[in-house]
């Protein structure tokens, strides 16, 4: 009796293991019709506090666990759309949630939910007053998102005061003053930075930003140089010593920081982007 209940249950284990080999083998061969059916549903943000029971902190935890366990890889823009949501919503729970605003960063933008990556990334950086990544991070979408560098910038240097580490707060006024100098017209670009160095403490990241200010007043004075040379000539300038020939300006500036200014297709004076002497 006992040989054939052992009989039984090995007949019935490898049976088990042939249906689910067999099944295996037919699902994946079915397209799925979303990569992620736990972003199917998304509920109102009342409906989700209530299943909660009431804890809107909960809400949002529960909310982000969908969010973790999405197969972002394999996700479609329909999919993406209510991940946006679901974020959105995490971001009105709870906005001090930390994953949430890294999360949102790092794949919502990219895939075309920009809108919402700021709603996440702004309540964030309301919220979480310690912390200056909100802030960098929303900062960077304006720069390369908006193609708007003058209030990225803006953004960047709200979180300086919230850095600890000196190092760290250099290098966010850094990346602040190089947006600046993109985004705004080169004379208000160098009294900007100029007011960055002043707010400094004394030392080398002071003179740094100081010499990055005196470039750009460089910059200015060859563009309306340049400026009143087409006036003068009708045409563009081709070389930078033509406003030196010209009586413009009495020498050309040396850049302290060794890159040179240019000149762009129209005639325009620039910094280098390359080193003189391509280094």
């Amino acid at each position: 009796m006992r040989r054939s209940l052992s009989v039984m249950t090995l007949s019935l284990g490898v049976l088990s293991v042939l249906v689910y080999g067999f099944a295996q083998h037919r699902l994946s061969a079915l397209t799925r019709a979303t990569a992620a059916p736990e972003l199917l549903i998304s509920l109102p943000r009342f409906a989700q506090v209530l299943m909660a029971g009431g804890d809107r902190y909960l809400a949002a935890n529960l909310a982000g666990f969908r969010v973790l366990v999405a197969d972002t890889g394999r996700m479609n823009a329909e999919d993406y759309a209510v991940q946006a949501k679901l974020q959105r919503d995490i971001a009105w729970f709870n906005p001090v949630h930390e994953d949430n605003f890294y999360i949102g960063a790092a794949i919502l933008p990219w895939n075309g939910e920009l809108d919402a990556a700021q709603y996440v990334l702004r309540r964030a950086s309301d919220a979480r007053t310690f912390d200056w990544y909100p802030l960098f991070h929303y900062g960077f979408l304006f720069y390369h998102f908006r193609k708007d560098p003058a209030t990225g910038a803006q953004w960047l240097l709200k979180g300086v005061p919230r850095v600890s580490n000196q190092q760290d707060a250099w290098a966010l006024q850094n990346v602040a003053a190089a947006w600046i100098e993109k985004g705004y017209q080169t004379a208000n670009a160098a009294t900007m930075v100029d007011a960055m160095a002043a707010d400094s403490p004394p030392g080398a990241f002071r003179n740094y930003l100081q010499v990055r200010a005196r470039r750009l007043r460089d910059l200015a004075a060859l563009q309306d140089a340049a400026t009143l040379f087409q006036a003068r000539q009708g045409r563009s300038v081709k070389k930078l010593e033509e406003l030196v020939s010209a009586g413009l300006i009495a020498e050309l500036p040396k850049d302290p920081l060794g890159f040179g200014f240019g000149l762009d297709a129209a005639g325009r004076p620039i910094l280098n982007s390359v080193a003189a002497g391509g280094q």
